[in-house]
């Protein structure tokens, strides 16, 4: 039977968490770890328990860095009091897989990317170290790799780690594994068991009849992954620049709060090469970190990221052209194309970045549609509004921030 760890919240000093303010009273909330999960109580308040904006009527499963307010007073997961019952219950419990790859770890709060083909079994969290379970072990695992590492000290631990890396074993686990897992040998009487997939964790192709030499290469080669994992709109940096950013506009998601973010990243951004000879994707945060530098792919998935960070189904594609490689993203807007013209319009019209340029004269959008979504909307770096021109491709594949693709009709440049 697993343990039931609690903190109570509320505004009397005997609370295991203080909170000094009216909205929030005497013995609020409950925050305990069951079976793995977090879950919050309300413990019967006079302004009730909230997540996400969505009242707690008993109890509600939560992840960690979520809204919750008691009352109106937000919940603050850097609380002092907090860290041990956090870092108890992360070292002490089974972590759910997260979508798309990311996790959010519980002691430093920080987002991390998990390996490529992970599927279940122990790794440390890339910022602070702690040791993070994910998936529910079955009784026959052997030591997962935290447990080894645990298991020695000192240079013990380097000798153990390149030792592994070397055997043949650990060399066919990296280059793939069927599912079902690879118990690996460290030494006499400690193995490590890590389960992978055959490829990247990605959400299937769209089209899988027609799926494209192209479309199929970027699957198989990781660049689908690394975009996946680059459009990080749940970080709370890139989440926070999208909302201020739209809130020029406020409302539902709609067109103007889209161009009200594509005006700044393209006002702000300065174009930085990759590194000679890789091609490197770097994350919408750490894009926004760096001052709005890097290249047309970091440009992509920045504004991928941020636009999907306010409600927007987006994606990025990938073509080739007569300049070469190039990656830009587009947004769904469920809207006619007149419509979105005239709005657009009337938007840079009041608004325009004078950094920009000119102001445009929009008479009409660039953009794809299919079944599921009238207006993709164009928002590449080279044009000079959202909804500019395309350029001639011959070949372009589109990346859905859950991993799916899709094999589209290449733009003609007209």
């Amino acid at each position: 039977m697993s343990r039931t760890l609690y903190v109570v919240l509320g505004r009397a000093a005997s609370c295991d968490v203080h909170l000094d303010a009216p909205s929030v009273s005497s013995r609020h909330a409950r925050l305990s770890w069951q079976r793995g999960r977090l879950v919050v109580e309300d413990l019967g308040s006079a302004n009730g328990t909230w997540v996400d904006g969505q009242r707690v009527t008993r109890t509600a499963p939560i992840e960690i860095g979520q809204d919750v307010r008691l009352g109106t007073t937000p919940l603050s997961w850097n609380d002092e009091s907090l860290r041990a019952f956090l870092r108890h219950g992360a070292s002490d419990t089974i972590v759910a897989l997260p979508r798309f790859g990311r996790y959010r770890c519980p002691k430093c709060q920080k987002l991390g990317i998990l390996p490529a083909g992970f599927q279940r079994g122990e790794i440390s969290c890339a910022h602070c170290g702690t040791a993070l379970l994910f998936g529910r072990p079955e009784r026959s695992w052997g030591a997962t790799l935290g447990t080894a590492m645990a298991a020695v000290t000192g240079v013990g631990v380097v000798a153990v780690a390149m030792w592994f890396l070397f055997t043949p074993a650990a060399r066919s686990l990296l280059r793939g594994s069927p599912p079902g897992g690879t118990t690996v040998p460290v030494v006499p009487g400690l193995s490590v068991l890590i389960e992978v997939d055959a490829g990247p964790r990605l959400a299937a192709s769209r089209t899988p009849s027609a799926m494209s030499t192209e479309e199929r290469a970027i699957r198989e080669s990781g660049a689908a992954a690394r975009v996946m994992a680059a459009i990080d709109g749940e970080d709370p940096s890139t989440r926070n620049l999208a909302v201020q950013l739209a809130s020029v506009t406020d409302g539902p998601f709609h067109v103007e709060q889209v161009a009200a973010i594509w005006m700044h990243v393209r006002a702000e951004f300065d174009y930085v090469n990759d590194p000679r000879g890789t091609e490197y994707f770097a994350r919408a945060s750490e894009t926004i970190a760096n001052g709005f530098a890097g290249d047309c792919d970091d440009f992509s998935t920045t504004l991928a990221a941020m636009t999907g960070a306010i409600g927007g189904r987006t994606r990025v594609v990938m073509m080739d052209g007569e300049a070469g490689g190039h990656a830009y993203a587009e947004v769904c807007i469920d809207d006619e194309p007149a419509e979105v013209a005239t709005r657009l319009r009337r938007f840079v019209r009041r608004r325009w970045d004078r950094r920009l340029g000119r102001i445009p004269n929009i008479t009409r959008i660039h953009h794809r549609a299919d079944a599921t979504c009238p207006i993709w909307l164009n928002l590449d770096w080279n044009t000079n509004h959202p909804g500019g021109p395309y350029g001639h491709e011959r070949w372009a594949v589109g990346i859905e921030p859950d991993g799916a693709t899709e094999t589209l009709a290449p733009a003609t440049g007209e």
